[in-house]
């Protein structure tokens, strides 16, 4: 293998590794706008008659993905981060491809968590907006 390819080789592994620091920075984004959220929804659940369920099913599928993005997203990509670390430190260039591989699959599911992410808050602000919290914001600021 020629020193060309042996360089590009190594900075396709050094950017996979950069994305992976990415990707983790995204997911734990995600968790604090999933916990942020679920304390809304909690909140409704506690205050809300039983007239309207839709809130106890967003809910329950904040709860899920949270559980799934901490115990596995969270998991792998952290997995694949230290494999390219190990490429990286020894200069192992045969294990590339498969690396290469993996972490094609790993993109693919940030995107669906990204998306996944955007129409649960969509379903979210529309839940939110039809349930309005009982806030008189004019009274507190001539209480102020």
């Amino acid at each position: 293998m020629n020193d060309n390819a042996i360089k590009l080789m190594e900075d396709n592994l050094k950017a996979m590794y950069d994305h992976t620091d990415k990707w983790i920075e995204d997911v734990v984004f995600y968790q604090e706008e999933l916990v942020f959220f679920n304390s809304l929804i909690s909140d409704r659940i506690n205050n809300t008659t039983t007239e309207d369920l839709n809130h106890k099913e967003v809910y329950r599928n904040i709860e899920a993905l949270l559980y799934k993005l901490s115990e596995d997203v969270i998991k792998q990509i952290k997995l694949h981060k230290k494999e390219l670390a190990t490429l990286i430190d020894t200069h192992n260039l045969t294990d590339n491809h498969e690396e290469s591989k993996l972490h094609f699959q790993l993109l693919e599911k940030m995107d669906r968590i990204k998306h996944g992410i955007k129409k649960l808050k969509k379903a979210l602000f529309s839940f939110m907006k039809d349930h309005p919290f009982e806030f008189d914001l004019d009274s507190l600021i001539n209480d102020i």
